[in-house]
């Protein structure tokens, strides 16, 4: 079993990249196991509302999701680097977390759910806002990552939001980093109680 850690960012050696180097480098310094899953490197198509996985519990589209519920279902946890776009996610995330509707619906509509509901995972949500702060500036990200995280069966451990990266990069932050080693190290902590 691995942590799964998706990258959100299409930006290449950036604040969301430094984030989650850091991240990786907690990981290895603590022997586990980690998949880094760049979705911009990804084919996810959009959810159509079809309604096939209010049927079956599954979703008919055949992409890269389809070894992505795999490894939900398989892993001890899950941690999301996010930039925020227009107050959320960006739709390429955002087109990823719809397409877990299977799992909702095989848990809530079906009750047959089609990932395993008795494991304890733990998650963590790291979004990066380049804007000074403002307070609506991590609201819609919040809003979807928690029902993204609910419909995964992973418990959301930390959420942690850092702005103003456009003017101090996140690599430049030594507060910041030490947050997130702290946030990281907990998570590992609370992975290996379960």
């Amino acid at each position: 079993m691995a942590f799964l850690i998706i990258n959100a960012s299409p930006r290449k050696g950036k604040n969301c990249y430094c984030v989650l180097e850091n991240v990786k480098n907690i990981l290895d310094d603590n022997n586990l196991k980690y998949r880094v899953i760049d979705i911009y490197d990804l084919n996810i198509d959009y959810c159509n509302a079809c309604g096939y996985c209010e049927k079956t519990g599954h979703c008919r589209i055949n992409d890269d999701m389809k070894s992505l519920y795999r490894e939900f279902n398989d892993s001890i946890g899950t941690v999301v680097v996010s930039p925020v776009y227009f107050d959320s996610v960006p739709a390429k995330l955002k087109t990823l977390i719809d397409r877990t509707q299977a799992f909702y619906a095989s848990k809530y509509i079906l009750k047959k759910p089609s990932i395993d509901r008795n494991k304890n995972r733990v998650g963590m949500f790291i979004s990066i806002g380049g804007s000074r702060a403002y307070k609506t500036q991590f609201l819609g990200g919040e809003i979807v990552i928690d029902f993204f995280f609910k419909s995964i069966n992973t418990k959301l451990i930390h959420k942690y939001y850092l702005a103003n990266t456009d003017e101090i990069e996140v690599k430049s932050n030594l507060d910041a980093l030490e947050d997130i080693k702290n946030l990281t190290l907990d998570l590992i902590d609370r992975a290996s109680k379960n």
